[in-house]
């Protein structure tokens, strides 16, 4: 047997006994943290995941651009040589060298560049768009 001050003693002591009112302060204050810091994160992922999307599109357009410029152009060329050679017989006199209309073709480069900066735009502005329904799927 034990007497009251001894028990009172012990009981005071213990882990029961401690006071958990700050510490429940301190974990209440984390959380909101924690939420705060967890929401701006994915906002910010958000926005980052748009700007690499831009950045994707964007490269795209200018890589398939360049490449079929440059394709097609090397494409016309060989076809143009194959052509001049096959129908040397055909003209009289056959023609010393090719002629290529360089105006005719900056200006189809300048629609092409035209027509690709408008496409890229109009994907970049749609994807930055949030639907209704992407954000109830949340």
């Amino acid at each position: 047997m034990t007497d009251i001050t001894t028990t009172r003693r012990l009981v005071g002591s213990s882990l029961t006994a401690v006071d958990l009112s700050g510490l429940t302060r301190v974990e209440l204050g984390f959380a909101v943290v924690l939420a705060a810091a967890s929401t701006g994160l994915l906002l910010a992922l958000g926005l980052a995941e748009r700007r690499q999307l831009a950045g994707f599109v964007w490269t795209e357009a200018i890589f398939v651009s360049v490449g079929g410029l440059l394709l097609g152009a090397l494409t016309g060329w060989v076809l143009a040589q194959m052509l001049v050679k096959v129908l040397t017989g055909v003209f009289d006199p056959p023609p010393a060298a090719l002629s290529v209309p360089w105006a005719y073709l900056a200006l189809v480069a300048v629609i092409a560049a035209v027509a690709v900066a408008t496409a890229a735009m109009a994907t970049v502005k749609s994807a930055s768009r949030v639907s209704a329904a992407a954000l109830r799927e949340l």
